[in-house]
């Protein structure tokens, strides 16, 4: 009895610790496409954008589910809780999960990384998805891609037009 009591307070804080986490403003959003396959285990890859501290961030998205069938798309748009600093956003983020995905569907998720950061995502899934496990999602910042820039040694263009005071006529 004793032990019922205890994981039942602790099923009350983590419920309640991560409803007043989304009652607060979000740190920041997220955006992401993935794509999944799998045959009893399954892999994910993808990549998405992070806003946050006023700059987006390139990131991957990478993972492994387990008890899964099928191959689908996903879309998803959410909120990122308790990211106080851009090193503390990548890593591995837990989720179970369950579902059935035939032609489109969509759902939520909740995910917390190592770090304690959270993400509350709204997602659209498109394909043919059977899901009976849970997983990882490993995420990891992806370098920014880099203008070229122009060689700092180049030697600068010079033009040479005609002016009418140069030009003569043939008279």
């Amino acid at each position: 009895m004793q032990l019922a009591r205890v994981v039942l307070i602790a099923a009350l804080v983590t419920g309640t610790g991560a409803a007043l986490a989304q009652d607060g403003r979000p740190d920041a959003r997220i955006q992401f496409s993935s794509t999944s396959f799998g045959l009893l285990f399954g892999y994910q890859q993808g990549q998405g954008t992070l806003e946050f501290a006023g700059g987006k961030h390139p990131f991957r998205v990478t993972g492994i589910k387990v008890a899964t069938l099928g191959v689908s798309q996903v879309d998803a748009l959410g909120q990122v809780y308790r990211l106080r600093e851009l090193t503390d956003f990548p890593g591995r983020y837990i989720a179970v999960e369950g579902g059935l995905t035939v032609g489109q569907g969509g759902g939520n998720a909740m995910l917390r990384n190592e770090k304690g950061v959270t993400l509350y995502l709204q997602n659209v899934q498109y394909g043919l998805d059977l899901t009976l496990g849970g997983g990882g999602v490993d995420i990891a910042l992806a370098e920014p891609s880099a203008e070229p820039a122009a060689k700092p040694d180049a030697e600068p263009e010079l033009k040479i037009s005609a002016s009418p005071e140069d030009s003569t006529s043939a008279r």
